[in-house]
């Protein structure tokens, strides 16, 4: 079934729109009205799509809690504001949101945007996220590495690096290949090796695990994780 967290902070408004997405067959798990409660519900129920109001209650606005949004799930995010200016149309870009519904809410327009979603989805267009091991994310999309939703820093050879063993996540990555994605000269190994103690400090976890004479393997997590089925 097809799953939808609302985000809203008008309870009237909230309970509208689940009365329309219900009579249509979809499953509302949750209606929250923050940010913080957003990204827990996210973690437990696994939406497909999220309707998120842009003025909502906590530190966070809408955009803000969407861009932490597209750090942890794959799911669809779809904006419900009172303005359809050149400002709101920049804010959704911004935070990559997949659509925008103008207020008083139309049920024809609800029912349609959600419909084509619904659609994309089953045609697999999703954000690929990588799962590694002590609640860290790698976005294939941004070329970032998360945790709690947070950009983990660091440097552009360390990003390619996770990016490459989490391309290949299962199988080992010869040192000689990770050599040749990372520098254009002779192999060093002390290099490489510097780069992943680099990581497993700004980390404080050892998310590679190194295949003696052979290269390097990184530690997926499996459980838990967000993906859309």
């Amino acid at each position: 079934m097809y799953k939808i967290l609302i985000v809203e902070d008008e309870l009237i408004a909230a309970e509208y729109l689940k009365m329309i997405l219900e009579k249509k067959g979809w499953s509302v798990v949750d209606i929250v009205d923050n940010g913080m409660d957003a990204l827990s519900s996210i973690r437990k129920y696994n939406p497909h799509l999220v309707l998120m109001d842009i003025m909502i209650k906590g530190a966070k606005s809408g955009c803000e809690v969407a861009i932490d949004i597209r750090n942890i799930s794959t799911c669809s995010i779809v904006f419900t504001t009172a303005y359809a200016d050149d400002e709101m149309i920049s804010y959704a870009m911004d935070a990559k949101a997949d659509g925008y519904i103008i207020k008083p809410y139309n049920e024809r327009e609800i029912v349609a945007t959600i419909s084509l979603l619904n659609g994309k989805q089953k045609n697999g267009n999703t954000t690929k996220i990588s799962k590694i091991v002590g609640g860290f994310y790698f976005n294939h999309e941004t070329n970032l590495l998360y945790k709690n939703g947070e950009i983990i820093k660091i440097g552009p050879n360390g990003l390619k690096l996770i990016q490459t063993l989490c391309d290949h996540k299962n199988s080992c990555v010869s040192y000689e290949k990770l050599y040749e994605m990372l520098w254009d000269d002779e192999i060093n190994l002390k290099k490489l090796q510097m780069v992943i103690y680099r990581i497993r400090e700004i980390c404080q976890i050892d998310f590679f695990e190194n295949i003696n004479g052979i290269g390097y393997q990184i530690k997926i997590d499996y459980s838990n994780f967000i993906k859309n089925e």
